[in-house]
This record gives C-alpha cells, sequence and structure tokens, in this order.
C-alpha cells in the first residue's frame, strides 16, 4: 500500500463516513482508498487523531486527553497510530480471507491487549475500570484494541465483510443485513461509483 499522507486540503473530520459498523473498523478504514495511487490519512496528526477518537466514540466528551507538544512526542504517537492501523487491517482481512494472520500482527496487537488489561482494574460495582493514569494520548489505541478482540471473539463467520470495490477501497465493515448480502462500504460512495461505471459501459 502507498504511503497514506495528510491531503493538502483535508476534509473535516466531521464528515469523515463511519461505516464500518463497529470502531475498530472505522480506525482501520480511517485512510481513503486504501488501494489508490494516492492514499489519503484522515488522522495523519495528533490533532486529527484526538478530534477522530471523539467523533468515532474511542474517547468520551468529557475525557480531557492532552494533545503531544513535542516533535518527538508527537511522531511517536503517529507510528503507534499507523502500526496499529496497518497489523489490526492484516489481522482483519486475514479473517476475511480465510488465513492465518502473519505472527507480527498477533503479536503487536495481542502487546495492545495486555497493555489495556494492565491499565484496568475490577471494581466492587464489579465492572472493569480505567486506573487514572491510563488517561492519555494512547487510551483509545487500547480501546480499539479491545473493540478488536470483541468483534473476532462476538462475530459469526460471513459479517465481516470487505468492500467489493477491491480496486481502490478496500474498507472493512460488519454485514447486519438481513440478507447477509452487503456488497459495499456504503450504497452512496462505492455501491453508487461502480453503477456509474456499469451505466457508462453499457
Amino acid at each position: 500500500m502507498p504511503q497514506a499522507k495528510l491531503h493538502p486540503d483535508p476534509r473535516p473530520i466531521a464528515a469523515i463516513r463511519l461505516d464500518g459498523g463497529r470502531p475498530c473498523l472505522d480506525f482501520v478504514n480511517s485512510i481513503h482508498d486504501r488501494y489508490a495511487a494516492e492514499v489519503e490519512d484522515y488522522i495523519a496528526t495528533p490533532e486529527r487523531f484526538i478530534e477522530w477518537c471523539l467523533r468515532a466514540g474511542v474517547l468520551g466528551p468529557h475525557e480531557d486527553i492532552a494533545t503531544p507538544v513535542s516533535t518527538a512526542e508527537r511522531a511517536t504517537l503517529m507510528r503507534k497510530v499507523r502500526a496499529l492501523r496497518q497489523h489490526l487491517h492484516t489481522l482483519l482481512a486475514s479473517r476475511i480471507d480465510g488465513l492465518t494472520p502473519p505472527e507480527e500482527a498477533v503479536r503487536h496487537i495481542d502487546q495492545w491487549l495486555h497493555r489495556a488489561w494492565a491499565n484496568q482494574s475490577f471494581g466492587s460495582d464489579g465492572r472493569m475500570h480505567w486506573r487514572g493514569d491510563a488517561f492519555d494520548v494512547l487510551l483509545p489505541l487500547q480501546r480499539v484494541a479491545l473493540d478488536a478482540l470483541d468483534l473476532i471473539n462476538a462475530t459469526p463467520a460471513g459479517q465481516l465483510r470487505r468492500c467489493d470495490n477491491v480496486s481502490t477501497c478496500g474498507w472493512l465493515f460488519l454485514d447486519t443485513s438481513k440478507n447477509q448480502r452487503r456488497r459495499w462500504c456504503a450504497m452512496e460512495t462505492c455501491g453508487t461509483e461502480f453503477k456509474m461505471g456499469r451505466y457508462r459501459r453499457a
């Protein structure tokens, strides 16, 4: 896949589609047209990453998460974001294709899961709670990893799908349609593009 980058005129975070059906899938889909020649990264800066996390629900509106300030901290965060996103895509795509995922992807996500579990404690209410010192810029990545684990454990075979626009899109989604025949990440985007292309070829 080409190196994803911030578009010179990036679309507002509020305009980014969340068609995956789960936060972890929307995170994987935070690249526009994964297989296109020019790949746009929706969350290519720490500021856009945090704004996207609020929109996608992996950060709460009252959770005060500081944006990294130093150049080194900002670069480190974005490396972690891109690495988890790529390994998660690899893992989920392997599941869709019925393949054994690469060990590197499994190991990387396992590390995030252990970090998430270590940052929680069991409360008297019978629920797991995030520790106070867990509320930093890496918290949403831990929540994404936990959501991916829940998706994998709870999703029947065939419900996790890839958009049929395999030439450019590459988005993943949870097919909860009644007949389990959803083909596109969204009919308004790739579905319409396919129909228009078929009409022009007719």
